[in-house]
């Protein structure tokens, strides 16, 4: 997890939906959407800015944000340009050279550095990868600093994109910075029933909706009791079964199986009342 850093920056998205924070030194009047050049780890790097963020999102280690340095120039852009066909090339070339190794691997994505200084590869893997001889024959190939990025199906899916089971873009590539921990607890707070292929999304795993859903249904059932709360209606005794905040009412199955729906109003009134 991360923490709040309170003064404004100013969000930048790179290839493949990452995106990072940036300081503003120079207060460069950055519009939405307009490339930048910022620092990189020993180098430089193009991305397109976002919105300022007043509340930004720091590592937990509390290294501090590296700078926009400039904007970015037509040349500086085409470099940019440039450099996806190296990716591509870049690619076909790792990917060769995995499957002549047999290495259990799958490369997803490539990225290369604005300054060429550096070319990160990114794959996914059941298992820890002895990529030592495969970094060595990359270094041969492009005289650069190489990397082998391992991501998990979470990440792999937010730098392919997609659609969701919804019909829209896959929310993680739109907007989500980070991965928080999903818990099957938020897909029960929603009443859904536990299928995977309903609950699970594009990566297999538990839809990201449901984490930033959490908060607002966690506020609204506020107002409902507990599922499983027993009941009495008309000296009927039953259970609440179903809570619908939509429709702002509560299912109640009974002890004879019967099932029936009140308004949440009737809780703890003459016709609903808590055992």
């Amino acid at each position: 997890m991360s923490k709040p850093l309170n003064k404004p920056v100013i969000k930048v998205k790179f290839k493949g939906e990452r995106r990072e924070f940036y300081t503003n030194p120079n207060d460069l009047p950055v519009q939405p959407g307009e490339p930048v050049i910022v620092e990189a780890d020993r180098g430089e790097d193009l991305g397109y800015a976002l919105l300022p963020c007043q509340n930004p999102r720091i590592p937990e280690d509390g290294s501090p944000l590296l700078p926009i340095l400039r904007r970015a120039n037509a040349q500086e852009v085409s470099r940019d340009n440039e450099n996806r066909n190296r990716e591509r090339l870049a690619m076909q070339f790792c990917a060769k050279k995995i499957e002549e190794l047999n290495l259990p691997m799958n490369l997803i994505d490539v990225d290369v550095r604005l300054d060429r200084k550096k070319i990160v590869f990114y794959f996914t893997a059941d298992d820890r990868i002895d990529f030592r001889e495969l970094v060595k024959i990359l270094a041969a190939e492009y005289k650069t600093r190489i990397e082998m990025r391992q991501v998990s199906t979470r990440e792999e899916t937010k730098r392919v994109d997609g659609v969701g089971l919804c019909g829209l873009p896959i929310c993680c590539a739109r907007f989500l910075d980070d991965f928080d921990p999903i818990s099957t607890v938020f897909v029960k707070e929603q009443n859904l029933p536990m299928n995977p292929a309903k609950i699970s999304g594009y990566c297999g795993k538990l839809k990201c909706c449901y984490r930033y859903e959490h908060e607002l249904y966690e506020e609204f059932l506020k107002n409902y009791p507990p599922y499983g709360t027993k009941v009495k209606v008309n000296e009927k005794q039953g259970v609440i079964e179903k809570i619908d905040i939509f429709q702002q009412t509560v299912s109640i199955r009974y002890d004879d199986n019967q099932v029936e729906d009140f308004p949440v109003t009737e809780i703890n009134k003459k016709i609903i009342t808590l055992i």
